[in-house]
């Protein structure tokens, strides 16, 4: 959100309730790195590669850091603030005209009664997530690198820190589409000044990707798209032969609303990082 783009304005036009004309405090600034000749990457922000068999589309969500819930908390606190002050001459208001209804002559024509207010506590007030307010959107559009008959690269600029990856999803003008990785998925650390490497999305069941000695995993597609590692097959783009390339270092992370109500998915088993247990994650990450 360099200022609030596109994806971001959608998400919160979705959030229930929305954070109404107030201003919200800018978690993540995100962009796509453009296809040109030569590329020029900010070594404060930290970017995020994906590569595809097609057009796809991946969405982040900003896990908080200790300021960002801070500036979360006092964001909402503030929002509580005023929606307390406008219950307050709601109820005054309602007060009155009980008052006036009350000590009108019998038979008198007044007009009906106003719905009594709710006062809006902690507990019952509503608010925008978090997540809705630290999103990135990657793909469709936009990719950095077209390949004809094989695969394509999608380069993200953003606010380095840990995303979680939230799902399979676009935005559209009308709502998002795809699905949510809501019942399970994983997180990793992007740094500034390096690029982190998802691997590749196998969007065709066809897609064959040669995998490092040792990996004998396979893809399963499971109602959509997942990541598998790149491999050695997968050539890096020359504009970015410079660039600190990192593989994905994946951690398993918990259950998330299906803030968009689209259909509720999770992220497949990943070798050493996470499996399932009916529905429990468990955990393989502790003896890496």
């Amino acid at each position: 959100m360099k200022t609030l783009l596109p994806c971001a304005l959608i998400a919160l036009s979705l959030a229930v309730p929305a954070i109404g004309k107030e201003k919200a405090p800018v978690f993540v600034e995100t962009v796509a790195v453009k296809d040109k000749p030569a590329v020029a990457l900010n070594p404060t922000k930290a970017y995020v590669m994906l590569r595809s068999d097609m057009a796809v589309s991946l969405y982040l969500m900003k896990v908080p850091t200790a300021d960002d819930q801070a500036s979360y908390d006092k964001f909402r606190a503030d929002a509580l603030a005023k929606a307390h002050e406008k219950y307050v001459k709601k109820q005054a208001q309602y007060d009155a005209a009980v008052k006036e209804k009350a000590s009108a002559p019998k038979g008198a024509a007044l007009p009906p009664l106003p719905d009594k207010p709710i006062e809006p506590t902690e507990a019952n007030f509503q608010f925008t997530p978090f997540p809705l307010l630290a999103g990135v959107s990657i793909g469709p559009m936009n990719r950095f690198a077209k390949a004809d008959g094989g695969l394509s690269t999608y380069l993200q600029e953003l606010t380095p820190g840990e995303y979680r990856i939230y799902g399979p999803l676009a935005m559209a003008p009308n709502g998002a589409v795809g699905s949510c990785f809501c019942m399970g998925s994983v997180a990793f650390a992007a740094k500034a000044g390096e690029i982190v490497d998802l691997g590749v999305i196998a969007a065709k069941a066809n897609l064959t990707v040669k995998r490092p000695e040792g990996d004998s995993s396979a893809p399963v597609i499971l109602d959509g798209p997942f990541l598998v590692p790149a491999g050695a097959s997968v050539v890096v783009d020359p504009r970015l032969s410079s660039a600190h390339v990192v593989p994905a270092r994946f951690r398993p992370v918990g259950k998330l609303p299906n803030y968009f109500g689209l259909t509720i998915n999770r992220m497949p088993a990943i070798p050493g990082v996470m499996r399932y247990d009916r529905d429990r994650i468990v955990d393989l990450t502790a003896g890496n």
